[in-house]
C-alpha cells in the first residue's frame, strides 16, 4: 500500500467515524465557519481552563475533506496546552500554503491533509475547522453555534 493509499484510508475513516464530534454544553467558546464556495460548514466548541485546551468537539456537514481534517485537529489538540494547539494551527496554515514551519512534524496523522495543496479548491474546506478553532481561542463568535 502506497503512503497515498494510507493517507487517504486515515482521511476516510475520520470522516465516516469522526472524532470528537459533538457539541460542548458548557462551553468556553464557540465559533461557526462557513464555506460560501461549496457549502461546507464546521462549528467548533471548547473548554478551555489552567490555559489548557480540556475539551474540543465539532459538528458540521461538507467534504470529506472538511470533515476528516475537523476530526484530526479535535484528536490533536484535545487536552494540549493554548500555546501548543496555537502552534499547531500556525503550522497546518503554513502547511497549506506550502511552506514551512518548525512544528509541522508534531502534526502527526494531521499530515494526511498535506496533499490537499494540489486541489486549490479544497485547500478552504481543509481550513475550516481550524479557523474555527482559532475564532475560539480568540473569544469565539458573539451569537451562539446553529442548532444542529
Amino acid at each position: 500500500m502506497s503512503l497515498d493509499e494510507l493517507y487517504q484510508e486515515l482521511l476516510l475513516d475520520h470522516f465516516k467515524k469522526p472524532r470528537c464530534h459533538g457539541c460542548i454544553a458548557d462551553a468556553s467558546a464557540h465559533s461557526h465557519v462557513f464555506n460560501p464556495l461549496c457549502g461546507d460548514q464546521i462549528a467548533v466548541t471548547v473548554k478551555v481552563g489552567e490555559d489548557k485546551l480540556q475539551d474540543i468537539k465539532f459538528t458540521g456537514h461538507g467534504c470529506s475533506i472538511s470533515q476528516a481534517s475537523a476530526s484530526l485537529m479535535s484528536e490533536l489538540c484535545q487536552g494540549k496546552q493554548i500555546e501548543v494547539v496555537r502552534r499547531f494551527i500556525a503550522a497546518f496554515q503554513a502547511m497549506m500554503r506550502g511552506e514551512s514551519h518548525p512544528d509541522k512534524q508534531q502534526l502527526g496523522d494531521v499530515l494526511a491533509l498535506e496533499g490537499v495543496r494540489k486541489f486549490s479548491a479544497r485547500i478552504r474546506c481543509a481550513l475550516l475547522g481550524w479557523e474555527a478553532l482559532e475564532r475560539c481561542l480568540n473569544g469565539g463568535d458573539s451569537k451562539p453555534p446553529p442548532a444542529k
